[in-house]
C-alpha cells in the first residue's frame, strides 16, 4: 500500500492486513521506516511499525549498516 504525495497516511483508518503489509515491507526495507519519519515523524513510525524496528533502524543507521553501496572485497 502506497501513499501518494497528496494523501496523508491516517493510522486509524488501516485494516489489521494493510499494517502487518506495512510492517513486513519495513522489516525488509528500512528505506521505508525513514521515509515514514521524515514525512509523519518518529511518534507516527513508531505506532505503525512498533518501537523496537524503529529504534534497531535508526541504531543500524548510526553504525552506517544501512549503506547499500557495493565494494568488492578486494577493494575492502
Amino acid at each position: 500500500m502506497d501513499v501518494d504525495d497528496g494523501q496523508e497516511l491516517v493510522l486509524e483508518d488501516l485494516t489489521r492486513e494493510q499494517v502487518l503489509d506495512w510492517r513486513t515491507r519495513a522489516a525488509h526495507d528500512h528505506q521505508i521506516v525513514h521515509d515514514h519519519i521524515d514525512r509523519y515523524g518518529e511518534h507516527s513510525a513508531q505506532r505503525l511499525f512498533t518501537r523496537a524496528l524503529v529504534s534497531n533502524v535508526q541504531r543500524l543507521a548510526g553504525l552506517g549498516h544501512l549503506d547499500l553501496g557495493f565494494t568488492p572485497w578486494g577493494q575492502a
